[in-house]
């Protein structure tokens, strides 16, 4: 059986969870978020970086800055989550679910 979503374990994990409820910051703008953000920003070069708390959370973001409008068309796998839809169902986007399956390549050129 392949292990799904095992977390890594490397000694530190109480250490830094008993920092971080020391800090009274557990919304995500403490100090440990800060130090991933300067180590992204350094690692990439990015002159900013900003964490969002989850993955629906960076996807409407994604839809704000897009400058997603109703009616435009947005294509997404057919097998995913509600929220990845509703980031963009929010904006008034027509969403257009896509995917593939073997046997079926000419689906990938055209997806209406």
């Amino acid at each position: 059986m392949i292990p799904f979503n095992a977390p890594p374990v490397v000694g530190t994990e109480l250490d830094y969870m008993q920092s971080a409820m020391g800090s009274g910051k557990l919304c995500g703008d403490g100090g440990f978020t800060r130090r991933c953000q300067q180590w992204l920003e350094q690692r990439f070069g990015s002159a900013k970086v900003l964490l969002t708390p989850s993955c629906t959370a960076s996807l409407e973001m994604a839809a704000l800055l897009l400058d997603i409008q109703p009616g435009d068309e947005v294509i997404m796998p057919s097998y995913t989550f509600v929220s990845t839809a509703n980031a963009f169902v929010l904006r008034g986007a027509k969403n257009r679910f896509c995917g593939c399956s073997p046997g079926h390549h000419e689906h990938r050129r055209n997806v209406d």
